[in-house]
């Protein structure tokens, strides 16, 4: 009996690019990670997980990392979809309710597309 073909896109796995300190927690949870100290290495370490052919299905990258990088390279990786890179938000305690619901809105928006409003009269971008 010949085994049923396996689904590439069920092959496909989660890999965290993330702080050096946050990695461990990651690891933690199952996921994956690769860790960098610097903007600068996570570049580089993102370029070798994007370009390279594997079983990446989404590469979730910590945000301040994501915001460092050259913008026509980011705006590349906003508009790939194999592997699928994400941001992570830092979750920084410092920042504010309202700094976090236009996080929010702003992923939501890059999601799906539309700029979702949760309040009538909200200002449109």
């Amino acid at each position: 009996m010949t085994p049923a073909p396996v689904d590439p896109v069920a092959r496909r796995r989660l890999v965290v690019l993330t702080t050096s300190e946050l990695a461990p927690g990651y690891r933690l949870a199952g996921v994956a990670t690769v860790s960098a100290g610097s903007a600068t290495e996570a570049a580089e370490r993102l370029r070798a997980l994007v370009e390279v052919d594997g079983e990446r299905g989404i590469v979730a990258v910590h945000e301040p990392f994501l915001d460092a990088l050259d913008p026509a390279w980011r705006r590349r990786l906003e508009e790939s979809t194999s592997p699928l890179v994400v941001a992570l938000p830092a979750g920084a305690a410092e920042a504010g309710a309202e700094d976090r619901r236009e996080r929010l809105l702003r992923m939501l928006w890059e999601a799906v597309g539309y700029q979702i409003t949760f309040e009538p009269g909200e200002r449109e971008r």
